[in-house]
């Protein structure tokens, strides 16, 4: 999954129940590369990637 919004970034954050403890905002490219890192590491726990709808990073 690839957002073509104006700012390009991706959201990836790995929850625990209703809590994410990994946020950060990247490229899209590099949004899916850290997203199969994380799902290799916390095998069992959701992992999502969204659109950010902004140019920021929160890590």
């Amino acid at each position: 999954m690839h957002d073509t919004t104006a700012s390009g970034r991706q959201r990836v954050r790995v929850w625990f129940g209703k809590v994410a403890f990994v946020d950060r905002s990247t490229s899209p490219e590099l949004a899916q590369a850290f997203a199969a890192a994380m799902r290799r590491r916390f095998t069992g726990l959701d992992v999502t990637v969204e659109p950010t709808g902004r140019g920021g990073d929160s890590s």
